[in-house]
């Protein structure tokens, strides 16, 4: 993120956008290495509103009116509130995360090996990322419905290196016998990043442009500030969607997601049990519910069908690992602070299904991700990415 030949401060401005499933946010923050986190000096999350029925789907142009929406408003009531904050302060960066059904994340390994010791070496490092970038190219190009949507390039990098079984992110200079690179390649809708493009041109043109899927920015945080994830399975459900990473030695080897969420499983609750959305939302939530005292004992076991069927999609997601082996027992869930205790049973649950064994399930909003600067736990999650991403330039240019 931050250039090699750039100039990088102990303090730096930044707008990061958070793109996710039924919504979009942005905010300002100043990230100072001498502090333990990033300072939130505005934010908004605007939500897409949309009808009760269970076949609505959120459409691309409502996400793009919503990017746009929030631009407006940063350009407005974000940039007044940081010039109350330090009118010197410049932002200089823009980081971006889009989360799935909008990112599509692909991750291709490529191994290096031979009978007798070598040096890796920078050309040869080079050489396997190019391999591996193309393979990943090719898994898109035979994917018919990526090429249908009209997949564009959202974030394309190395992601990890090992050498002698070991994750080493400097491996350049090692002696082994097995050399192998991760590559990510993350796709997004040509017209998302347009907007963005286009926006920003428009309110901070001098400002560098980064994107990358949330599910990758949630493993790299995670991975930096716990010390048990070098087998996990991370979880991230949005509004309308479940996206799910597979951990492997400290990698990011596999992610994959079904376009379901919370609000689409509010609307088929609201449907079968013919209540308001918004009451089937509290009963998510763990609120006092109409579900708990009214409801007659057939549309209970109406909602008992639904949320069994709920299971079984996850548990089918489960066992979409990307290789033979089954899912991780150390789950990470990232989900609305209102809802962590629905899902944490729920995807319990599912996991045995998928599994027939017990999972450790760590809710990650409400364990991990602390601290008063904003409750929306999606952007604190960037703001860690930004604060670490910021730490590493600050280390390289001194």
């Amino acid at each position: 993120m931050f250039s090699l030949r750039e100039k990088v401060h102990e303090r730096e401005c930044a707008v990061i956008i958070d793109i996710g499933s039924g919504s979009v946010a942005a905010a300002i923050l100043v990230s100072n290495l001498q502090e333990a986190s990033s300072t939130f000096v505005w934010s908004r999350r605007e939500f897409i509103v949309i009808s009760d029925s269970i076949e609505a789907e959120i459409s691309l142009k409502n996400i793009n009116t919503s990017l746009i929406n929030v631009f407006l408003q940063l350009g407005s009531s974000g940039l007044k509130e940081l010039q109350k904050f330090d009118q010197d302060l410049k932002i200089t960066h823009m980081q971006v995360t889009v989360s799935a059904p909008w990112a599509h994340t692909v991750i291709k390994q490529v191994n290096y090996t031979d009978d007798h010791p070598f040096t890796v070496t920078e050309e040869l490092l080079g050489e396997i990322s190019e391999a591996a970038h193309k393979k990943a190219l090719t898994a898109i190009l035979e994917n018919t419905e990526l090429q249908e949507k009209g997949a564009f390039p959202l974030d394309s990098q190395n992601i990890g290196v090992i050498t002698n079984g070991y994750n080493a992110p400097n491996a350049i200079g090692a002696e082994t016998r097995e050399l192998s690179i991760a590559h990510l390649t993350a796709l997004t809708q040509k017209r998302i990043v347009d907007v963005l493009e286009e926006s920003k041109q428009k309110l901070l043109p001098k400002t560098k442009l980064y994107s990358h899927s949330f599910m990758y920015v949630y493993f790299e945080v995670l991975n930096a500030s716990l010390s048990d994830t070098r087998e996990a399975c991370l979880i991230d459900v949005t509004s309308e969607a479940t996206e799910i990473g597979i951990i492997r030695d400290g990698l990011l080897t596999h992610v994959t997601h079904i376009p379901f969420g919370t609000y689409t499983l509010a609307r088929e609750i609201s449907h079968v049990c013919n209540i308001p959305k918004e009451e089937a939302y509290t009963y998510l939530k763990g609120g006092e519910s109409f579900i708990d005292t009214k409801l007659s004992k057939s549309k209970k076991n109406d909602l008992t069908i639904v949320l069994t069927a709920y299971e079984e999609r996850l548990a089918h997601l489960f066992k979409q690992t990307g290789d033979t082996l089954a899912i991780p027992k150390s789950l990470y869930v990232h989900t609305d602070i209102n809802t962590e205790a629905f899902f944490k049973k729920h995807v319990s649950e599912a996991a045995r299904i998928a599994t027939g064994i017990k999972h450790t399930v760590h809710m990650v909003t409400s364990a991990y991700v602390q601290g008063n600067d904003t409750s929306d736990t999606a952007l604190k999650l960037s703001a860690k990415y930004f604060h670490l991403m910021h730490k590493q330039g600050y280390e390289q240019s001194t």
